[in-house]
């Protein structure tokens, strides 16, 4: 989760990144330091609010791509994760904040479980979104059409080489 949001970060950030090196190698440090400490410390808390904060880093510059994209779905793709992030995000925590009360319960919806699969979305619409605005960013005409009617996913020209 850590280093995909990492990934999030790079991507939306590196276009004004004035140094081309830096910015992944600060990450991969970050990213691997965490994931030892990680493994020895076993964060817990620690864990969620970290990956919270990087979550609201990349939450500013989605907008920013989100308010400069003109396409209808385009923008219902960034739509799509916001949704499934918030969704996920109640659910996790309504099986975190209630886990007792619903496990005695005869219906148990299965938050976590739930929260896997609108998390599993929030990715996929992430990355979408993404690989529209990057495209767009070096000028590939990107088109967003869909699998079987229902799955979203970029279609790029790319401009003839001269």
């Amino acid at each position: 989760m850590v280093w995909e949001m990492l990934l999030y970060i790079y991507i939306l950030y590196s276009p004004d990144w004035h140094y081309q090196s830096t910015m992944p190698t600060f990450l991969f440090i970050y990213g691997a330091l965490f994931a030892i400490a990680h493994s020895q410390v076993h964060f817990g808390i620690g864990f969620k609010v970290h990956y919270i904060v990087l979550c609201l880093l990349c939450i500013p510059r989605m907008y920013k791509y989100y308010i400069r994209t003109e396409d209808r779905s385009a923008k219902r793709l960034a739509k799509l994760y916001m949704i499934t992030l918030l969704l996920g995000s109640l659910c996790w925590l309504c099986d975190r904040l209630f886990c007792k009360l619903i496990s005695r319960s005869y219906f148990n919806l299965q938050g976590h479980a739930l929260w896997h699969v609108f998390m599993g979305f929030n990715s996929y619409y992430a990355n979408t979104f993404l690989m529209y605005c990057r495209a767009q960013q070096r000028g590939w005409k990107p088109k967003v059409a869909h699998f079987m009617g229902f799955f979203p996913y970029v279609k790029i020209e790319k401009p003839k080489a001269q």
